[in-house]
């Protein structure tokens, strides 16, 4: 009995990740410097996109480098922990990035930051509250490290927050 090749998801989720990495770069060139700013604007993206790069780099590469486990499916994995089968928990983070980066400008960060993040830990597993209080602490933290920290001007969006 002949199985049919799956996609490797790591190769997937590495291809991606440098893909959004070369964006964010290019998006991050763009940039115009802030007046009185020791470093520009596009800095932290540029860092971020590198390292995306980097890293979906890596994971792809590695990905391929593995030796095949015999099967399609690793040894004591469940019917839907394949090698190759892409997770709908991967599948949904990247539609989920891919939304947040189309309405970070319109809707703002801090909204779509606390969606997000309480989304994505809820589908991780855990319950809403965590998912709730976590995702408020995360994204204010971060808000406060960028904005008053490094002086970074994140997206308000249409209504002001």
């Amino acid at each position: 009995m002949t199985m049919k090749a799956r996609p490797n998801s790591d190769l997937l989720i590495g291809l991606a990740f440098t893909a959004g990495g070369l964006g964010i770069c290019y998006q991050a060139a763009g940039l115009r410097p802030m007046p009185g700013m020791v470093v520009g604007s596009g800095l932290f993206p540029t860092i971020t996109g590198a390292a995306m790069c980097l890293f979906g780099l890596v994971l792809a590469v590695e990905s391929l480098l593995r030796p095949s486990e015999g099967g399609d499916a690793a040894p004591g994995a469940g019917p839907d922990r394949r090698r190759g089968a892409l997770p709908l928990y991967s599948v949904l983070v990247l539609v989920g990035l891919a939304l947040l980066g189309a309405l970070l400008p319109s809707v703002g960060f801090i909204l779509c930051g606390v969606v997000f993040t309480a989304l994505v830990t809820r589908l991780g597993g855990a319950g809403w509250t965590g998912s709730l209080v976590f995702a408020l602490i995360a994204t204010f933290g971060l808000y406060y490290v960028f904005v008053y920290g490094l002086r970074v001007p994140l997206p308000h969006g249409l209504w002001g927050f």
